[in-house]
């Protein structure tokens, strides 16, 4: 039997683990009633050798993050002039006439058209590209056999369009005006400076980034588990309720839903306990090392994320709760936020430690 979630869409619906990452089906308890030396032998974590990390920035990527930025400020305008080319939004008006006669729904006084987007008759909108902005165009045209209008379907028709205007899209010019509408700069120069330092930053994140993930990896795969917590055994379950409560809620039979997503009884139990067992076991090592460094996430650090994330995203709390159906605080528990804090200050502690070589 074909495996239609196996792997990556089984995997995603249980909130896997990455090992980088934790991105929980909730917020596990942080394990603070362990000893996690009885549970976990985490593998010496200090002085992990490490490729040095260098990020430099060309001046062709500066340039090419000024066009960027300059593209991203360009306005649309209306212009009365020009020619209509693929892609172009244009205002026309036309009138549609069959054996001389006009007829309902052939005809507007302002009709907005992307060429190549819009949707008309074959021959409508491929009849003006290519002509003037201003000009008016006759076109003689048939309506398909299975239009949807029955009165018109597989006659021929003549439209009469007058290209009123289009809109252009303006780039502004990258000059000291650009800088200082756009930025608290007042010279180039110093604008210019200050991208290539926000690139320099963004490379060393990244590089810093894909360090620490081959440093978790390396942790994970030479630490042991001794033996599993209850967490353990809690998370199969509400993850295997989980599952019940999907086929309940779509209305389907817990046999019925089984074969949908081409498991048995037996294999998805599988499945399950080998991610609860993964993401116990991570989260282990990450509180097993934050113990040992005396890190932790302050209440005040977590709420300060989480309302940064409201700002970054535009929305306030209200209209958080009204669109998702939960507080942030709820989404951020279910995401098992604190957690991934914990973790990426465990990893910090793990470079800081490092060798770089």
């Amino acid at each position: 039997m074909k495996k239609k979630f196996f792997s990556v869409g089984l995997i995603s619906a249980l909130c896997l683990t990455s090992m980088f990452a934790f991105t929980g089906c909730g917020e596990n308890a942080p394990y603070s009633d362990y000893d996690l030396s009885e549970y976990v032998k985490v593998m010496d974590y200090k002085g992990l050798e490490y490729e040095k990390i260098s990020v430099s920035v060309t001046d062709e990527e500066v340039e090419e993050e000024i066009q960027s930025r300059c593209e991203a400020s360009a306005t649309t305008k209306t212009v009365m002039e020009g020619t209509v080319e693929d892609g172009d939004t244009i205002n026309v008006s036309f009138e549609g006439r069959i054996d001389g006669e006009t007829f309902e729904g052939g005809s507007s006084d302002s009709y907005d058209i992307t060429i190549g987007t819009t949707s008309m008759i074959d021959g409508f909108t491929e009849g003006l590209v290519g002509k003037k902005v201003g000009s008016e165009v006759t076109l003689d045209l048939q309506f398909p056999e299975d239009y949807d209008n029955e009165e018109v379907a597989g006659k021929d028709v003549t439209f009469v369009v007058d290209i009123k205007s289009k809109q252009v899209e303006e780039i502004p010019e990258y000059n000291l005006d650009f800088v200082k509408e756009h930025s608290d700069y007042d010279t180039l120069e110093d604008y210019e400076k200050s991208i290539k330092k926000e690139l320099k930053a963004e490379k060393r994140e990244a590089a810093e980034s894909a360090v620490k993930a081959t440093m978790w990896e390396t942790i994970v795969e030479n630490s042991e588990v001794k033996k599993y917590p209850e967490e353990r055994d809690e998370l199969i379950e509400t993850t295997m309720q989980s599952f019940k409560d999907s086929a309940e809620d779509a209305g389907v039979e817990w046999k019925d839903y089984l074969e949908q997503i081409g498991y048995t009884q037996k294999e998805l139990k599988k499945t399950v306990t080998e991610y609860a067992e993964t993401k116990v076991f991570q989260e282990m090592i990450a509180y097993y090392i934050a113990g040992q460094e005396g890190i932790e996430v302050t209440d005040e650090e977590y709420e300060e994320y989480m309302m940064n994330m409201l700002t970054e995203a535009g929305i306030d709390e209200e209209n958080f709760k009204n669109t998702y159906g939960m507080t942030i605080e709820e989404y951020c528990e279910q995401q098992g936020l604190r957690s991934s804090m914990v973790l990426s200050k465990v990893m910090d502690k793990v470079l800081e430690y490092g060798k770089a070589v």
